[in-house]
């Protein structure tokens, strides 16, 4: 796989003529590595070659590559997520699909801010991968890791279950500055999005659709000696027919976005119930509250069901009936539910919504 400075030869390709040079000056390679490299570039496909002659020229080929580390302080101070986006990923990007591209500027500066804004680290890796029909993006910091502060801040008595309130959308660590909309609205956005730390993993597409093969770049390795501690996983397809609006529409209320206040239009959620069972089972008041918890901010709450085999009586009792009753302006409707699950919900509660 390519490394930081192909990254930075490959960056050098608008030079035409002038690339070899321009990359041994960045790079500090001799000219005969970079030579070297080049020509290895082009023969995989990440770089065009025109001309047969002693002396050719090169383009971007189909393959894109870029990787990035830098200091989390440099980027505020040179004007925050855009200004990565605009010097580095949006020439590379150029001739994507416009809808393509225009999801994957949403999904990678979203998950940038986040990482200036909330990780209180010190470095950020950054990179993107074109090969295969696919568009790959990462996001990594060496901060104190997402999933713990979340639990801390939230005041949960396991790391765990900060990925489900993730999960749900509208949670923030900062309200005053953000949302808590950015990482639920990016997940949907692409095919693939995955967030680990500390050994755990978010992943609201696992259950059906896991993230595809990932292996270009070891974000960790980029980032010694302090390891990286949150990594942002993105993947799409270049063909994808998903807009932006696909996204917004489903979960916002396009009625009244320019008048609400910030977060009161998001008024849909999918909350993935299996993130709830920890070690055990769904059979228990305390696992059902753990879902419904924060599940009055929205108008509907999608319950998803996928990955879950069993539920206990006293779990949906508290759902379907407690919740449902003392809550009747939140729509609670249902996904992902294997027949068994679904015939135990009809038993113990009924499925409302």
């Amino acid at each position: 796989m390519p490394d930081i400075n192909d990254a930075i030869i490959l960056s050098c390709a608008p030079q035409g003529g002038a690339m070899a040079t321009a990359a041994t000056e960045q790079t500090g390679l001799t000219r005969v590595a970079v030579s070297r490299r080049i020509k290895k570039l082009a023969d995989a496909g990440y770089l065009q070659r025109h001309g047969t002659g002693t002396r050719p020229t090169y383009s971007l080929g189909d393959k894109r590559f870029w990787l990035r580390v830098e200091p989390l302080a440099d980027i505020v101070r040179r004007g925050g997520e855009m200004v990565v986006w605009e010097q580095h990923l949006a020439a590379l990007l150029a001739d994507l699909q416009p809808n393509v591209k225009n999801l994957a500027y949403t999904a990678f500066t979203e998950m940038l801010n986040n990482a200036l804004d909330h990780s209180n680290g010190q470095q950020v890796v950054m990179g993107m991968h074109v090969q295969g029909g696919q568009l790959h993006m990462l996001v990594g910091d060496d901060g104190e890791g997402i999933f713990r502060k979340i639990a801390k801040a939230a005041d949960l008595f396991d790391p765990r279950l900060a990925i489900l309130e993730l999960a749900k959308g509208k949670y923030t660590t900062a309200p005053l500055g953000h949302s808590g909309m950015g990482i639920f609205v990016s997940s949907r956005m692409m095919d693939g999005f995955a967030i680990e730390s500390f050994g755990l993993r978010f992943d609201p597409n696992e259950a059906r659709a896991p993230l595809p093969r990932f292996d270009w770049i070891d974000a960790s390795a980029q980032l010694k000696p302090a390891q990286a501690q949150t990594v942002v996983r993105m993947a799409i397809a270049l063909d994808s027919t998903r807009t932006g609006n696909d996204v917004y529409f489903k979960y916002f209320e396009s009625s009244n976005v320019g008048d609400a206040e910030p977060g009161e239009a998001f008024h849909t959620t999918e909350i993935p119930v299996r993130l709830a069972q920890l070690s055990s089972e769904l059979v228990s008041r305390s696992q059902a509250k753990w879902v419904m918890n924060r599940a009055t901010q929205f108008k509907t709450v999608i319950l998803d069901f996928e990955g879950v085999v069993h539920v206990g009586q006293a779990f949906v009792d508290e759902v379907f009936r407690v919740f449902a009753t003392a809550h009747p302006n939140v729509r609670l409707k249902t996904m992902g539910m294997i027949s068994e699950v679904a015939t135990l919900v009809r038993l113990f509660g009924g499925e409302r919504g």
